[in-house]
């Protein structure tokens, strides 16, 4: 109890915080050291070329690991480029890039951005895709679907967009405000929505309607089996549909002064209307869906033990998966179900690592290891994010090896 005092203590007070991490960043960078590389012994999987895309001066970067930004013909790859040292009030650039000729093109614009998911840039087929804007005349959020080949005619969906349906003819939204907020790197800075939690929380938007309604608000998640929350910030992350589309799943999490925070994983059964709990046991984090009914999560279970592992959202049953890291990453599965792509954050050498997990022999392999300079942490840091091609030739992450963000492209076919 002590300890946990002292840490809300310092938690409290955000630039006594900031200092900290940064100074405990050095000491345990000097420490590990005298320490062996845990993941030394593992077998190294090798590919067959490799490239990156990066520019001096510049971050190039991508976003999350649940899209990719290649396309699904493999010819395309769609990024952000950022000043370093960028003026906030600026817009940046949504950039193209030919694998075949390696040309790079411009081919928008946005100041709705964060280090961690981008401006939510995505595929919707092989030549279009879409993008989170801001309309200062409007003062609103704004979703921009345009054709990469003529990217001046542009359709626009008057919600930012977070999770799709597989269609692409549904999707769903947040407050993006409150995740600024209270999730930093993950929402953007101008105040659109209500805050109140009766008109806040899950929206879902017709694409060939334009229209919106809020399915879900805040109020009615933070009343589901409600727990202590004195002086607590509500929000909600991570949200998608399930296979079916009849469901939706995300995380609610509660936060106190400082940053400290519980999490729990809820499904929402968007016929019904009724709330049930995944996950309740303290802390949910990054997930892939294994099948249409499996999840793959990485989590505390009811032992609370922190690892991967699989749960049916049918029964609600948790399975703890061996053989995988014990520290937290963005999972996803190959077409065949064979291999898991995950990764790290950085260690206390500042080294992330890339991991290729054989399902079906249960082994762990390492397809690169990178550096992150000491700058990138925090909000500001750069998580790898690996993602696969949609053919499964290529696998892509963001990363900071060469100094700035770029993103650094494996061929393994």
């Amino acid at each position: 109890m002590f300890l946990t005092a002292i840490k809300r203590k310092i938690r409290s007070n955000a630039l006594f915080f900031k200092t900290f991490k940064a100074v405990l960043l050095y000491v345990r960078f000097l420490k590990s050291l005298s320490e062996e590389d845990q993941y030394k012994k593992l077998k190294k999987i090798k590919y067959t070329d490799s490239f990156e895309i990066h520019e001096k001066g510049y971050h190039c970067y991508f976003g999350y690991y649940d899209k990719s930004p290649i396309n699904q013909t493999s010819k395309y790859i769609i990024y952000l480029r950022v000043k370093d040292k960028h003026n906030n009030d600026l817009p940046v650039d949504i950039c193209l890039y030919d694998i075949d000729s390696k040309k790079i093109s411009k081919i928008g614009e946005t100041v709705t951005w964060n280090w961690q998911q981008g401006c939510m840039l995505q595929w919707l087929t092989t030549n279009t895709i879409s993008f989170n804007s801001y309309n200062p005349k409007h003062k609103n959020y704004e979703c921009k679907i345009i054709d990469v080949n003529e990217p001046t005619n542009i359709k626009t969906i008057n919600r930012a967009v977070y999770s799709y349906n597989r269609d692409h003819s549904k999707y769903l939204s947040l407050n993006f405000n409150r995740l600024d907020l209270f999730a930093k790197g993950y929402g953007y800075p101008f105040a659109v929505d209500d805050m109140d939690y009766s008109k806040d929380g899950i929206w879902e938007v017709d694409v060939r309607t334009n229209t919106n309604k809020l399915i879900l608000t805040l109020e009615t998640i933070i009343n589901f089996n409600p727990k202590n929350y004195n002086n607590m910030q509500h929000y909600v992350n991570h949200v998608a549909y399930t296979d079916d589309e009849n469901s939706i799943i995300f995380i609610h999490r509660w936060q106190m002064k400082g940053g400290e925070f519980k999490s729990r994983l809820l499904i929402y059964n968007l016929h019904n209307k009724t709330l049930d709990t995944l996950l309740d046991n303290g802390h949910v984090s990054h997930y892939c869906w294994k099948d249409d009914r499996t999840l793959f999560i990485y989590a505390t279970d009811a032992n609370l033990q922190k690892g991967y592992m699989e749960v049916d959202i049918k029964n609600k049953k948790t399975k703890m998966i061996k053989g995988l890291p014990l520290e937290d990453g963005h999972p996803s599965y190959s077409n065949d179900r064979k291999i898991i792509l995950t990764d790290t954050y950085p260690n206390h050498r500042r080294f992330q690592y890339l991991f290729c997990y054989d399902v079906d022999n249960k082994k762990l392999n390492v397809l690169d290891k990178l550096w992150s300079p000491f700058r990138y942490f925090n909000e500001q840091r750069c998580d790898l994010h690996p993602r696969w091609s949609n053919d499964n030739n290529f696998i892509c992450v963001d990363n900071t090896n060469t100094g700035y963000r770029g993103i650094k492209v494996y061929k393994l076919k």
